[in-house]
């Protein structure tokens, strides 16, 4: 009874996924029903006193006994349907289990007092039921519902009445009455057994279809005898689920949606074959609706049997670098923190740490300065995010990050540090897909499943309105254009949010898309972990995003609701420079949310000169802004006296070569133009712009800047 059986695993139309096959590479399907007709065939081809005997039937013992000692050789048997399971039963399933036991008078005896434990503790349709769910058929079939699908390639219930009786007699010489290859030996057992059936009046009464086929109905049932061919559609979920629910019988039905599947399965593997030579070799996705969490599509990999590209990992579970695709997580907990959408982040060269130093740099190596809240996300620009991260601490963000699901971080997020600002940790991409579906449900959590009917885990992450304004971020085309151009790889006709990420050396590519209805996720990369060629970009998988939002969005009729508006913000004009309120000298305003308990002021970094408008930058944006001509002026005294590089507690190493012996320094801030400085109790000043050099001396180092009534003073390390 405890015994595994194959699982049937359908998609959310009932469309057959998968039979799995047991670990001795049997299928033995458990019926939900096994057909009255069918049972009635098998009682009367193996036992027709089942219903009046207790498990060993005296009156065939004797006959069996008679015939064969008066034959001189085995003419009949006397194995009752009971006695039958029993052997099923000690040769599988008992602790002394062999394949094939010699019959022997002993074993007999035991087959016998084994049937007669089974009568008392079982209904003989119980009885009939183990029998035929456990009958071997040979060529890897056990039951009659395996057995019906190996040879017929028919559900149990489908089968006609002569391939019942075809089916009945396999049992006996599986390799003598196979259909495909003996058929005529086939069909003369079952004629025979079908005569003997229909001359039951009480059998023929009751199944008058069965009483009446003739020779021609065996002729067609032979002809259309086949095997089945098993599909083996979702490979690495319907792994996956098999380990985690090894105890699972009967029929599943899944989330899924094979045409879904289908269309994503040729579009990663098309894709895989198109940048090939890039090192692109294999790829995944991941679809859910949001309003369920149900799972719509799984694709492991481009391709499950390819050995080579390593085809059985399952890259929805693989923990990959996921890049830039990380931020929103980070904006959004700002968004929670004090931070406002009409911010300016810095996007300025900046050093982080003490003892080791972090310098972080864009994708395209460039400084952007002044950089409002909205277009740092969309345009995916590196500085601002690890700024962001630096102000809400790695211990904060961690946890929020294990909030959304994200467990792979649990180990890995301290020795990220602010890289995991830029994704450094690894993560799966069905975390990040599960993650990411937070934002157009409103700052809700939401656990996965693949099996319909269960109610899934739910909690808040984001306040509503920190998710909504993440989503009008990611869905503005105007606000990425810095970053991704004006292309069509995010374009679409119904509302969507878009973010990638790219790993160092573009070796994991991602990209993630939702609506509000559904989240797709899909990498690319390669398993071994090889830098991908020719900079193939976010493009590929982003392309197959959008593509696959487009699918979707057509199957229901295009309806696809608009992401909602904030409550208490409302929209208005700003400065797209300085993110504050426009004054007559602005040229250039935007439209943002402003929140109503927000205090605002006039924008102070315009000003009309000679009548012309002229942008004052403040002191933070010294080394963006020497280095480059720029319209425009600092104001200088806009700070108080900073060193800005390097920060007290840096560790240098010594080295040789152009570049090696000199340390960059740059102060900001200050009242007058002259800087005084002493260095190791060496003097010099420094003129406006404070930006200079120091020899690197090995050992402790003291460095002090005085400007006018300001000063500072910090130290640093120079080692071998």
């Amino acid at each position: 009874m405890a015994r595994p059986y194959s699982v049937r695993y359908y998609d959310r139309h009932g469309m057959l996924l998968q039979i799995t096959p047991l670990e001795d590479g049997l299928r033995r399907e458990k019926p939900a029903q096994i057909p009255a007709q069918i049972k009635d065939v098998f009682v009367f081809a193996e036992d027709k006193r089942f219903y009046r005997h207790i498990g060993v039937d005296a009156f065939a013992l004797i006959r069996a006994v008679y015939q064969n000692v008066s034959g001189r050789r085995r003419v009949s048997g006397a194995s009752t349907i009971t006695m039958q399971l029993a052997r099923i039963i000690a040769d599988n399933c008992g602790p002394a289990a062999q394949p094939a036991r010699s019959r022997t008078a002993g074993s007999k005896i035991a087959e016998m007092l084994n049937a007669l434990r089974l009568e008392t503790r079982f209904s003989k349709s119980r009885i009939l039921e183990m029998y035929i769910n456990s009958l071997p058929f040979g060529f890897s079939a056990q039951g009659a519902a395996s057995a019906s699908r190996n040879f017929f390639a028919s559900e149990i219930s489908m089968l006609s009445p002569a391939q019942v009786f075809c089916l009945a007699v396999i049992p006996r010489r599986p390799n003598h009455y196979n259909p495909h290859e003996n058929p005529g030996n086939c069909m003369a057992a079952a004629m025979d057994l079908q005569s003997g059936f229909a001359d039951n009046k009480r059998l023929a009464r009751r199944w008058p279809l069965f009483a009446q086929i003739d020779e021609r109905d065996f002729q067609f049932a032979l002809s259309s005898a086949k095997r089945f061919r098993y599909p083996f559609e979702f490979p690495h979920l319907i792994r996956l689920i098999n380990q985690q629910q090894k105890s699972a019988a009967g029929e599943m039905r899944l989330t899924v949606d094979l045409a879904l599947q289908r269309y994503l399965e040729n579009a990663i593997a098309g894709n895989v074959a198109m940048y090939f030579s890039s090192r692109v070799t294999n790829g995944s996705a991941l679809v859910a609706d949001n309003e369920t969490g149900e799972i719509l599509a799984w694709v492991g990999s481009a391709d499950f049997f390819n050995v080579q590209a390593a085809g059985q990992i399952d890259g929805v579970l693989a923990l990959n670098q996921p890049g830039s695709s990380m931020k929103p997580f980070l904006y959004a907990m700002a968004l929670e923190n004090g931070f406002f959408p009409s911010d300016v982040l810095s996007d300025v060269p900046m050093t982080f740490g003490e003892s080791e130093i972090y310098f972080p740099q864009n994708f395209n190596n460039r400084f952007n300065g002044p950089m409002l809240f909205r277009a740092s996300l969309a345009s995916s620009l590196n500085i601002p995010a690890v700024y962001l991260l630096y102000r809400l601490s790695v211990r904060n963000y961690t946890q929020k990050l294990l909030d959304l699901g994200f467990d792979s971080v649990q180990k890995s997020a301290q020795e990220a540090g602010l890289g995991l600002a830029l994704g450094n940790a690894p993560v799966s991409l069905y975390e990040l897909v599960r993650a990411f579906s937070v934002f157009p449900r409103d700052g809700n959590y939401l656990d996965f499943s693949w099996e319909k009917g269960n109610k899934n885990t739910e909690h808040r992450v984001y306040s509503a309105n920190a998710a909504r304004i993440i989503c009008s971020f990611l869905s503005d085309p105007g606000a990425r254009v810095l970053a991704f151009g004006a292309g069509r790889n995010f374009r679409t006709s119904f509302p969507a949010i878009f973010k990638t990420g790219t790993a160092n050396q573009y070796q994991s590519i991602v990209a993630l898309g939702a609506t509000m209805k559904y989240s797709a996720g899909v990498w690319m990369g390669n398993f071994t972990g090889e830098t991908v060629m020719d900079k193939t970009g976010s493009s590929i998988p982003a392309v197959i995003v959008r593509d696959t939002l487009n699918v979707l969005h057509r199957a229901h009729s295009g309806v696809s609701p608009d992401f909602p508006q904030p409550d208490g913000w409302k929209i208005a004009r700003i400065c797209a420079v300085s993110g504050m309120d426009p004054g007559g000298a602005c040229l250039s305003i935007i439209n943002e949310y402003i929140h109503s308990g927000e205090k605002r002021a006039k924008c102070t970094w315009h000003k009309t000169v000679n009548g012309k408008s002229e942008t004052i930058y403040p002191a933070e944006y010294q080394a963006w802004f020497i280095s480059s001509v720029r319209q425009g002026s600092l104001d200088y005294s806009s700070r108080p006296l900073e060193i800005k590089n390097p920060r007290s507690g840096f560790v240098y190493l010594s080295g040789s070569g152009i570049g090696m012996d000199e340390i960059p320094v740059e102060v900001i801030g200050g009242g007058n133009d002259v800087l005084h400085v002493t260095h190791n109790g060496r003097s010099f000043d420094v003129a406006r712009p404070f930006v200079f050099f120091l020899k690197r001396e090995q050992g402790f180092n003291t460095l002090t800047v005085k400007n006018g009534y300001e000063e500072e003073t910090i130290t640093f390390t120079i080692e071998r």
